[in-house]
């Protein structure tokens, strides 16, 4: 659990794993109570703003920190009582609510030189469009395989003669993001009752 913490904690940090402000002051708020305890034991709450309390990509702006810090500081408050172990599971279960979370995806091109993400989560591979299209699923049940040609990544689908192909920057991003898009469909078919 404490492990699985540190690391969901990191990504949200870091940026990988987005959340809103109120979203990033209840974890900022969950974190401060895992790692200090409750907020009666601290005469004062200034050793708040030696802590990395918000995503790196945040505002750094002093006025605006100084008050999202006030925000996790009433945050912790509300959190007293509650032990180490049952504010990292809160934390958590928080970032399992976050938009993106399970889900880890690539910068590639399609095959009209489109910028697009492609990505991997429980249920298959999508496609997102950074000008704002529908996201495009592609299920496991619908992917017969998934190989990589050169810097290209092939997704050979079962119910259509076409194959859907997409293309990185060099061999080494195409075989790394095929490979682990055909173990997590081998796992799947593997598993396949689970998941149902």
């Amino acid at each position: 659990r404490y492990q699985y913490y540190l690391q969901v904690k990191k990504d949200v940090l870091d940026g990988r794993l987005r959340s809103s402000l109120e979203q990033g002051i209840r974890l900022a708020g969950l974190a401060v109570q895992a790692d200090f305890g409750d907020y009666n034991q601290f005469e004062s709450h200034d050793f708040l703003r030696e802590y990395v309390l918000f995503p790196m990509d945040w505002t750094q702006d002093e006025a605006v920190l100084e008050e999202l810090t006030q925000k996790v500081a009433q945050e912790h408050r509300n959190h007293s009582g509650i032990t180490a172990a049952e504010a990292e599971l809160m934390y958590i279960n928080e970032v399992e609510r976050l938009d993106g979370f399970g889900q880890e995806s690539f910068p590639v091109k399609d095959n009209h030189g489109n910028d697009i993400h492609l990505g991997i989560f429980f249920m298959g591979i999508f496609i997102k469009n950074r000008i704002g299209r529908t996201t495009v699923i592609y299920r496991w049940n619908d992917i017969g395989n998934i190989a990589h040609n050169k810097s290209s990544i092939v997704l050979e689908l079962i119910n259509k003669e076409e194959n859907v192909l997409f293309h990185t920057d060099d061999l080494e991003n195409a075989k790394y993001i095929s490979r682990l898009f055909a173990t997590r469909h081998k796992f799947y078919k593997q598993n396949k009752i689970c998941t149902e």
